[in-house]
């Protein structure tokens, strides 16, 4: 059974995605309602990526942060805002998010 991909964020975000073809979008507020949406994905085993607005992932709780940097699968990717501007803090690369996961870097030849 192939996952799915879903898509976690403010409106501009998920809207993007949308037009891109995404399906699984989830539109929510930054903080509480973010937090709870984003654990309710990752346990409910569906979804292989998910993708984040990464301003968000910021003002996550700690115990959720080390929840996060310790799975391998789904795969939690952070992505830009609106504003396009990265904001790089402790995260790793896509290449080494999705090396966990699958357990082979997929950029090697």
């Amino acid at each position: 059974m192939a996952e799915k991909m879903a898509i976690v964020g403010d409106m501009p975000l998920v809207t993007g995605f949308k037009l891109a073809g995404v399906s699984s979008i989830f539109p929510v507020e930054k903080g509480e309602e973010f937090e709870k949406k984003l654990t309710e994905l990752m346990d409910s085993g569906e979804y292989g990526i998910i993708v984040v607005d990464e301003s968000f992932l910021s003002g996550l709780d700690w115990r959720l942060k080390k929840k996060i940097s310790n799975l391998a699968h789904p795969v939690i990717i952070g992505v830009p805002g609106i504003s396009g501007e990265a904001e790089v803090e402790e995260g790793e690369s896509i290449n080494v998010l999705i090396k966990r996961a699958l357990g082979f870097d997929i950029s090697k030849k």
